[in-house]
């Protein structure tokens, strides 16, 4: 079903002309799924696959071992909709950008290969997610990407860990009044007379419309978005696929009841970024949206449609603050099947859902002598005198070299930072010894006094939640204010996890 192709991307055509598409991937180095922002410049990479017999093209950026985020393009757009997002979320999440058949970089097969549908479009992206093998997803969705992402959700509600709609509806009160007459003269079986309705909204006078209508600055769009978008609208296999999925619509609307149903049963967590300048989805259609999931959170933006165009940089921070992963530090409080409530340090109660994916650890000390330049560790420290003094130190097993390299801020204490570096030199100095790390082409030095714990893991499972014992976990946002836990380090022996 699923068979990774070729990592390159060719030119291809655009419009008349071949214009040279020089996209550039870019490798990523393994970190943790609670690191910190990625210090790489390009973290995006770009790569095709072959599902249910199709080429399909994804671009891909992150760690897999951080929460995934599925980002879903709209009409009559690609994942090039979401090239200024993905390189500010890379550091946080792992980020998967799909183009839909006959959309973007993807292969527009001929009629007799593929009926289209937004039922057989979801199928397509279901398989391609399926076998990457992520079944958890927080699933952003944009014009077409509401009706793919909603149906994926109903098909696999496990799957989905958070939603963020953008300018997608779920009602047809989000739906402009003309809008809605075009597609109620569009419902029924499809006759030549609605087929050529259908069709001359293909057109690249609709991407125009949709990309500058309702911006702030039109002149000052990127144009590579409409002439990347006008390389499918020129070929009749795509226009014939995108045909197809506007005469679909009527559909989607149909099922719009079933959505909000499943919103109102699962109440996942939920952020709207919406475009209020919309032409063909008004803001009536983000409250319809909060109407089923009363937690939503809203932000609107003085633009477009395409509201990534101008306020890619906003709503990278609304995403990366609304479903970022969190520490949780504390102790259990009691155990249910897969349920853990533990009582935080802060004196709050955080309930945590494990699954088959939940890494559980506990931590032994380590012979802090036997630190030596190679190893590998993520040492949290606070500012001290002229440097950095450790106040735990975490070394790794070589398997786990990588994991969460780089500087980044910490949450472990005020001011604190972590570290995940090599050590390249060990100074023994009066009541601690003095680490010389590298990541990176970075170099930096952190002083560990000897009351400073020094730790590694050791085996740990399930029978080791138990309540009383203190954890260290990492978790995602998940369903009715829950969180799904991704990494466990709990207590055992007495050795209590640091972090």
């Amino acid at each position: 079903m699923f068979r990774p192709a070729s990592r390159c991307l060719t030119s291809r055509c655009l419009t008349s002309r071949c214009l040279a598409s020089r996209l550039l991937a870019a490798l990523l180095a393994a970190s943790a799924w609670f690191a910190g922002p990625a210090a790489h410049a390009d973290p995006v990479s770009y790569h095709y696959a072959s599902v249910d017999g199709l080429r399909l093209f994804y671009r891909e950026a992150g760690d897999r071992a951080k929460p995934t985020l599925l980002l879903l393009h709209g009409f009559p757009s690609s994942s090039h909709e979401f090239r200024d997002l993905m390189p500010l979320l890379a550091g946080q999440f792992h980020v998967i950008a799909p183009d839909y058949p006959g959309m973007g970089y993807s292969e527009a097969p001929p009629a007799e290969r593929f009926a289209p549908s937004f039922d057989k479009v979801t199928s397509v992206i279901e398989h391609f997610v399926a076998s990457l093998g992520e079944p958890h997803l927080i699933v952003y969705m944009t014009d077409f990407g509401g009706p793919v992402g909603m149906r994926l959700a109903l098909h696999h509600p496990d799957w989905i860990d958070g939603l963020v709609f953008q300018n997608a509806v779920i009602s047809e009160d989000g739906v402009d009044p003309a809008r809605r007459r075009r597609d109620a003269a569009i419902t029924g079986e499809a006759t030549e007379a609605k087929r050529a309705l259908a069709e001359s909204h293909v057109s690249l006078a609709t991407a125009l419309l949709l990309y500058r209508h309702g911006a702030r600055e039109p002149d000052a769009l990127n144009p590579d978005a409409w002439t990347n978008d006008a390389a499918a609208l020129a070929n009749p296999d795509s226009r014939r696929i995108m045909t197809d999925l506007q005469l679909d619509i009527p559909n989607n609307v149909a099922a719009f009841p079933a959505w909000q149903a499943w919103l109102r049963e699962h109440q996942p967590r939920t952020l709207v970024v919406w475009g209020r300048n919309d032409p063909i989805f008004v803001p009536a259609g983000a409250e319809a949206i909060r109407r089923e999931v009363p937690d939503a959170a809203i932000h609107y933006y003085d633009t477009g449609h395409f509201a990534l165009e101008e306020d890619h940089d906003d709503i990278a921070r609304q995403i990366g603050g609304f479903f970022a992963p969190v520490h949780v530090r504390g102790r259990i409080e009691s155990v249910e099947g897969a349920t853990v409530t533990v009582r935080t340090r802060e004196g709050t109660t955080q309930v945590l859902q494990l699954d088959a994916r939940t890494r559980l650890a506990a931590v032994k000390p380590y012979d802090r002598a036997r630190l030596e330049p190679g190893s590998y560790v993520g040492a949290a420290a606070v500012p001290s005198g002229a440097g950095l003094g450790a106040l735990e130190v975490m070394v790794y097993r070589e398997e786990r070299r990588g994991t969460g390299e780089g500087h980044y801020a910490w949450d472990l204490a005020p001011g604190s930072s972590m570290t995940g570096a090599t050590v390249t030199a060990v100074t023994a100095e009066p009541g601690g010894r003095d680490l010389d790390l590298r990541y990176g082409s970075e170099t930096l030095r952190v002083h560990v006094p000897d009351s400073a714990p020094v730790v590694t893991y050791a085996p740990a499972g399930r029978e080791d939640l138990v309540p009383g014992a203190y954890l260290f976990a990492v978790a995602a946002p998940g369903d009715h204010g829950q969180w799904r836990a991704g990494a466990i380090s709990v207590e055992k022996d007495g050795v209590k996890p640091p972090l």
